[in-house]
């Protein structure tokens, strides 16, 4: 069992953090003893599939559980691009940003654009904490190194992506999102189409990311796609209450 003191969180939400992992070979006592020794306003547990035993014990130390994360991943050497989108795969183009699209992202990221991920989706929270952790999270990513890029249909921007550059010809795809833009575009398959272009672009060999089976919409282009799922973790939250 990993403990982390996410630090970043108290910056971001306005309320101590922790991060645990529970892996498979933690015994239920051990983990069962470690989490009462957790004492931040805000815990978050990430279990391993298939593991009932723990998936009781969280809910009986009065954790709730509030999302499932799927790994996925696609190997860049096999991309081709799917016929049924490829016209608007033409039409949609992707640059890194300049200081003014950064600051559209911001913008837009203040704005909503992320509904269904946990922190939103706590009444504990209010939109405006949930959306300055992605403000800081992008600010974080920036200084980190990682790439940002736009997507530009007939030359204005409705996406974005944060690719990060990791080991072995991985690229991880941080954070990304459709643009509030007014009208709707049958777009959202092409933008996770197009990340994998933008991986390739980048040198990499295999993409992998998470996503939330809250967003099922999600779930749905990333299978239509053929992207590979991997794994599985269930997510678990717990408020404490200040003493």
């Amino acid at each position: 069992m990993k403990v982390t003191d996410a630090v970043w969180e108290l910056r971001n939400l306005g309320v101590s953090t922790q991060e645990v992992e529970i892996v498979d070979n933690d015994s239920i006592e051990t983990v069962k003893n470690q989490l009462k020794e957790l004492d931040a306003l805000y815990q978050v547990v990430k279990v391993v599939n298939c593991r009932p035993d723990y998936y009781s014990l969280l809910m009986g130390e009065g954790f709730s559980f509030v999302e499932a994360l799927i790994r996925v991943s696609y190997n860049l050497k096999e991309l081709t691009c799917p016929r049924h989108i490829k016209r608007f795969s033409d039409e949609l183009t992707f640059d890194e940003m300049n200081d003014d699209e950064i600051a559209l992202m911001m913008a837009q990221i203040r704005g909503g654009v992320f509904r269904t991920d946990r922190v939103t989706l706590d009444p504990f929270f209010s939109k405006e904490q949930a959306a300055n952790r992605y403000v800081m999270w992008m600010k974080d990513e920036i200084e980190r190194g990682s790439h940002l890029f736009n997507y530009k249909y007939k030359g204005e921007p409705i996406s974005y992506t944060c690719m990060k550059v990791m080991d072995k010809g991985r690229v991880f795809p941080v954070l990304g999102a459709l643009y509030n833009i007014g009208k709707p575009l049958p777009i959202g398959n092409v933008t996770v189409f197009k990340q994998l272009e933008i991986a390739q672009s980048l040198g990499g060999k295999e993409l992998f990311t998470y996503i939330s089976a809250n967003n099922t919409a999600a779930v749905r282009v990333y299978s239509q796609l053929g992207y590979l799922f991997e794994d599985i973790k269930y997510v678990f939250v717990k408020h404490k209450k200040e003493t």
